[in-house]
């Protein structure tokens, strides 16, 4: 597979005789996936994946060696005011039958319905898809973690319980046993208060638990179903908090998430006679292999995690991330087959997706920064490797940018990691600049193919993103330096990314933008207003503006508790902190922002209210200085239709055209 690594020293490669970009439809970027989140079924036969179909995101259902699809319909959101409900994902539970996430408002969790492959037989599994009156336990179920398939003839999956809407703390979850061809479910183990994750055994038995008390982490095991619980690793302080990865069956051990002597994330092998912690399986000395926070993800598939296999009864491999998605494997046959995929493709990251439970079908994806990705499928008694089908067909990779990894020196000496995509066929040499920070703070911008980034290169602006500190990955000393660090040392790395890309000559110093989304939009409006002078203009698209006011509107919500504490901790206190959340709320030093601003909203966003934004745009008015904005009818947080992305994808690039000036031929 290619290595998109090269540091800014060696970007003077792509320079030469610049090639015209021929400028693509805007329509090329925003349309969704034909073929997306794609799982193969337990016996191999049938591929379920999503695609968009009369403007909304609708299962699908491939009968392999026939050829024919099923489309699935799931119905009317009919607990959410008749709101349009689609498909984020599915998963099977056996060979015919699939749990279906649903969702409204974009990306808004609706609930779990559990159907057959071609919509029959549905029974509500959680949340607002149980449509009737009756509630369990006078309380709709709210749960959507399934930690364990029995592939049984009755459908059983275990999955957490975090009490959402529910007596008991969202970190406390209990685990229940749910029967996914009626609906019915038990207790399968109660929490004793104390424990913050469960591991469960390739049988489904749940052998081991997390305790938690404050900073304070240790471990409980049992050795099976009817024996009893006991304490393996004592609570007390460690370098972060433990986490179950798996467990590894032929060596006696359960597989456990701790740090190396390098602060970085990976897997241990724990002996829970001993307690005592074995070599690491896996290590980087730059970047973790496993993730304390959100795993990252391609197209739903995690990125980052040990590799099973049932039919083996055996650990098959690592996945992580560096600059690239990767795999380790620990299995000479699973090695063979990616050697041989990626001979096959060499242009592509190739990963494995799903193995069916006799291991003779496999399911792969292969993908890169200019390309979207294809499904395929190895079958081993055929001896055949085909196309199932591509994500997005009408995507030609050699009109795609590139996207180099870089990294550079915050003002405080932290190694800052991120990426650089440059207009095709032009040299990394003065040229419009559009900077983006990404969301969460707690995510991490990665190496892939990016519709949004894509079509700025494509129109000449080059691309620069950053993970700044906070962003996992990089090992826990950077994760944790963000620790109330947002509108201070946070953006101190997005300015610094920006002062780097001056100094090395890849920006025009007078046409750099700043754009971001969520967490990104609240930075690219702070750096306006306090470096103002680097930035021609900024784009906010579901940007915090006020923190002071959105953590009142979220006090109240009880599916926000644990968020809440998180944010507390994390960001600031609004009891204790108020003066410092005010001062950093770009509300409150609108009349510092002279660069020309569009501030893009859904109306329907459940994450930052739509007043976030109508606060902002009161308050450049009253300074004086009115900004462009667009507030999307039916769009949430972000952006779940085709028609929402095109108009959204329209006006930022007439707006930076108008602001920036057109980017690079």
């Amino acid at each position: 597979m290619r290595s998109p690594f090269g540091l800014v020293i060696g970007l003077c490669v792509l320079a030469g005789a610049a090639l015209a970009i021929e400028r693509l439809p805007i329509e090329h970027f925003a349309r969704e996936p034909e073929t997306s989140r794609a799982r193969l079924s337990p016996d191999g036969k049938h591929l379920a994946f999503l695609r968009e179909h009369n403007g909304r995101t609708k299962l699908h259902v491939l009968e392999i060696d026939a050829d024919k699809i099923y489309r699935i319909d799931v119905g009317e959101a009919a607990l959410a005011s008749g709101a349009r409900k689609d498909v984020d994902a599915a998963e099977w539970v056996g060979d015919r039958r699939l749990l279906v996430y649903t969702s409204v408002w974009d990306r808004f969790r609706y609930g779990i319905a559990a159907m057959n492959l071609d919509g029959s037989q549905v029974r509500a599994i959680s949340g607002a898809e149980d449509e009737t009156e009756y509630l369990h336990e006078g309380m709709r179920l709210y749960a959507d973690e399934v930690i364990h398939r029995f592939e049984d003839k009755d459908h059983h999956v275990l999955m957490l319980d975090r009490h959402h809407n529910r007596p008991g703390r969202a970190d406390r979850p209990d685990v229940i046993k749910m029967c996914a061809s009626d609906g019915s479910y038990s207790v399968e183990v109660k929490n004793p208060g104390n424990v913050s994750r469960w591991g469960v055994d390739a049988d489904g038995v749940v052998r081991l638990g997390i305790l938690a008390e404050d900073d304070k982490s240790g471990a409980m095991y049992r050795d099976s179903e009817k024996a009893p619980w006991r304490t393996i690793l004592p609570l007390e302080d460690r370098d972060g908090e433990l986490w179950p990865v798996g467990f590894d069956p032929v060596n006696n051990a359960v597989l456990m998430a701790a740090l190396t002597p390098e602060k970085r994330w990976t897997a241990y092998r724990l002996d829970p006679a001993s307690g005592q912690l074995g070599e690491p399986l896996l290590s980087h000395p730059e970047y973790d292999i496993l993730l304390p926070s959100r795993t990252p993800r391609f197209d739903g598939m995690s990125l980052s995690g040990p590799i099973y296999s049932r039919s083996k009864s055996a650990l098959l491999g690592m996945k992580f991330v560096s600059d690239a998605p990767r795999v380790k494997w620990f299995d000479r046959e699973f090695a063979t087959y990616q050697a041989a995929i990626d001979k096959t493709l060499p242009n592509t990251v190739n990963l494995l997706v799903d193995v069916s439970r006799d291991g003779n079908r496999q399911l792969w994806c292969g993908f890169s920064d200019q390309d979207p990705g294809t499904y395929y499928l190895l079958d081993r008694s055929r001896k055949m490797f085909k196309a199932l089908g591509p994500r997005m067909n009408w995507i030609k990779p050699a009109q795609m940018a590139p996207m180099l990894a870089i990294k550079y020196t915050a003002r405080d000496g932290l190694v800052i990691h991120g990426f650089l995509t440059v207009p095709i066929g032009h040299a990394a040499k003065g040229l419009p600049l559009v900077v983006m920070p990404h969301g969460g703070p707690w995510v991490r911008d990665l190496w892939g193919f990016d519709p949004e980034i894509q079509l700025l290169a494509n129109r000449g602006y080059a691309v620069l993103q950053m993970n700044y500190r906070g962003s996992p990955g990089y090992g826990e000393e950077l994760f944790r330096k963000a620790r109330r660090e947002i509108g201070r040392k946070i953006q101190d790395d997005i300015e610094d990314a920006t002062r780097w890309a001056i100094a090395a000559g890849v920006a025009d110093p007078q046409r750099i933008a700043i754009y971001g989304s969520s967490y990104g939009g609240y930075s690219a409006l702070f750096a306006l207003g306090h470096s103002g002078g680097l930035y021609r203009c900024g784009i906010s698209m579901a940007g915090v503006t006020d923190w002071l006011e959105i953590f009142d509107d979220r006090k109240s919500d009880p599916a926000a508790k644990a968020a809440n504490r998180h944010w507390r901790r994390e960001i600031g206190d609004p009891d204790e902190d108020r003066a410092f959340l005010a001062s950093i709320s770009p509300v409150n030093f609108a009349d510092q922002i002279v660069a020309p601003v569009l501030i893009i909203q859904g109306k329907e966003d459940r994450t930052v209210p739509p007043e976030q934004a109508r606060l902002m745009i009161k308050a450049l008015e009253k300074a004086g200085r009115p900004p462009q904005s667009i507030f999307l009818a039916g769009q949430g947080h972000g952006l779940s239709t085709a028609k929402a992305r095109l108009q959204m994808m329209t006006a930022v690039v007439e707006f930076l055209e108008k602001n920036l000036g057109p980017g690079v031929k």
